[in-house]
């Protein structure tokens, strides 16, 4: 690594010399998210309940409340055994933050032995496990044999098999960073519906929000990130492909074409839409291209809201849209069926559908048109010098980002079978560009954890945070906690997030290592107006 000045001989970067380099930071971010995720699932899980009675109303023993209580044999060790291994890797963990933030210790030391205890600690949640659901050890107390086996045992096992592996393989993980997240990401995300399988509300989060939005982050990445182009009208695409399933898989218009067509059509057409508004503004950049934007992004659910040549329903929206199904005879082989009683098959089609874009997005970052798609957010003049026709890159980098949102929009009508213009507000766009900015602007590992994260806080969080409150004021005696109602303070939650990601860390949690060299050391292009007003 070597230091270069820019600018001033103070302003001084580390840039790294090699890709190879280049590469080895981005996989230590990799690492470390793999590492501190699955400790945290592990950490609360622990203080979750693991079996509760039908009648309980979730209330149950948590593997805490073993540790203050008596003796009972095997479980209750192995309930020890488990909670040591998780604060060895805690500590060990603090260690390797030390050790890499001063310089003074060598961090990641025994990693083998720390994949080890991880395994150990995966080891006794299954005896645990066994030992209860076939009653031989009453380790969490007298349950019934009626009780559930809650959220938090599947937690538990998740977050120590994933240290495991963080650990376990941690040379590979450093040299092939993004296929070691893709591959726990969608392991762990196949089984999502399976580990909350007492939560199905949570799974309705995780296709309604996570993935919806997962979708539009790395659709928004391909303008804002790998482009450079500012794009806060981004939930108009959004609608487009909404609209446009509503409208051809309804009773409305009396068209019923079948799902697995309309989800293409409503990305064609979202796209098309997307060069349309790309096509006059290819002169603009920065607050002038953001204001277009913006406008476009309010002129489109605005329309729809006023009922657009009699097709779009007005405010009341189009209802009634076709459910998606595999059809078989001219029948449905399989119906997904209504999202609120059934989500699990959304969320693993929607999951698909994220992978497939992932792969196709990957494959375009490297290729020529990923590679002009840089040069034109680094400095458009020189690549314009250099035979890059800067009309037809932008343009397709609208058209492939509006596509994506297209994508969700269409899956979007179909999940929740109404479609209507209050879906497609401003916030929409604020969500998707602050989960872009969170997780790391040109970096799709990032951006897909930034959407998780914002979605998670936003969707999650705060609309049960006022039953959690509530129970936290009347053990403490303050009951006003759970009057509150936090879901009312979602903007400020964005604006927090934004301040304190440019002030702590502008390059986003998990930063292309290039966009970040250009926000620390201020090289990034200017207008391309401004350089021809000089000249």
């Amino acid at each position: 690594m070597r230091d270069v000045d820019i600018a001033e001989p103070q302003a001084r970067v580390d840039i790294p010399e090699t890709a190879a380099q280049t590469k080895r930071v981005e996989n230590a971010a990799v690492f470390w998210l793999l590492v501190c995720a699955g400790l945290l699932v592990a950490v609360l899980a622990w203080l979750l309940p693991w079996f509760v009675e039908q009648t309980a109303s979730g209330v149950g023993h948590s593997p805490m409340d073993v540790i203050i209580s008596s003796p009972t044999g095997v479980g209750w060790v192995a309930v020890w055994v488990m909670g040591l291994c998780l604060l060895a890797l805690i500590a060990g963990l603090a260690y390797d933050a030390f050790a890499v933030r001063t310089g003074r210790a060598r961090p990641f030391l025994y990693s083998r032995v720390r994949a080890g205890i991880a395994l150990l600690g995966a080891l006794c949640v299954l005896l645990i496990l066994l030992l209860v659901t076939t009653r031989a050890e009453l380790v969490f107390g007298d349950t019934s044999p009626d009780a559930l086996i809650d959220n938090a045992v599947w937690m538990m096992l998740t977050g120590f098999l994933l240290v495991a592996f963080a650990y376990g393989l941690r040379p590979w993980v450093l040299t092939h960073g993004g296929l070691a997240f893709t591959a726990a990401a969608f392991a762990i995300g196949g089984l999502f519906p399976l580990i909350f399988n007492q939560s199905p509300g949570f799974v309705v989060w995780g296709a309604q929000s996570a993935g919806i939005y997962v979708l539009l982050a790395l659709g928004l990445n391909v303008v804002v990130g790998f482009a450079g182009l500012l794009d806060l009208g981004y939930a108009a695409f959004f609608a487009i492909g909404a609209y446009s399933t509503a409208s051809l898989a309804s009773g409305t218009h009396g068209i019923h074409l079948p799902f697995w067509t309309l989800i293409f059509i409503g990305a064609a057409v979202a796209g098309l839409f997307g060069a349309i508004l790309g096509a006059p503004t290819l002169r603009l950049r920065g607050d002038y291209l953001a204001i277009v934007t913006l406008g476009f992004g309010e002129i489109v659910p605005d329309m729809a809201k006023n009922n657009l040549f009699g097709k779009t329903g007005g405010p009341n929206g189009l209802s009634g849209v076709d459910s998606p199904a595999f059809p078989l005879h001219a029948h449905p082989w399989y119906d997904f069926g209504i999202f609120g009683a059934n989500p699990r098959p959304y969320y693993w089609f929607i999951l698909v559908l994220i992978a497939g874009v992932v792969v196709l997005l990957r494959n375009v970052e490297r290729s020529r048109l990923g590679r002009a798609w840089v040069a034109i957010r680094e400095d458009e003049v020189a690549a314009s010098a250099t035979g890059i026709n800067t009309v037809s890159t932008k343009l397709l980098a609208f058209a492939i980002g509006a596509a994506v949102s297209g994508f969700a929009g269409a899956f979007f009508g179909a999940m929740l079978g109404t479609v209507t213009a209050d879906n497609f507000e401003f916030a929409v766009s604020v969500t998707a560009l602050t989960t872009v900015v969170l997780g790391g602007i040109g970096n799709i590992t990032g951006v897909v954890v930034g959407a998780v994260l914002v979605s998670f806080v936003i969707f999650w969080v705060l609309p049960e945070l006022q039953g959690w409150m509530g129970t936290v004021g009347s053990n403490v005696g303050i009951p006003a906690l759970g009057n509150v109602q936090y879901s009312d303070y979602k903007f400020v939650v964005y604006g927090v997030i934004l301040v304190s990601i440019m002030l702590l860390r502008p390059s986003g949690l998990l930063p292309s290592r290039a966009r970040k060299v250009e926000l620390e050391t201020g090289t990034e292009s200017e207008p391309l107006a401004a350089v021809q007003e000089r000249a």
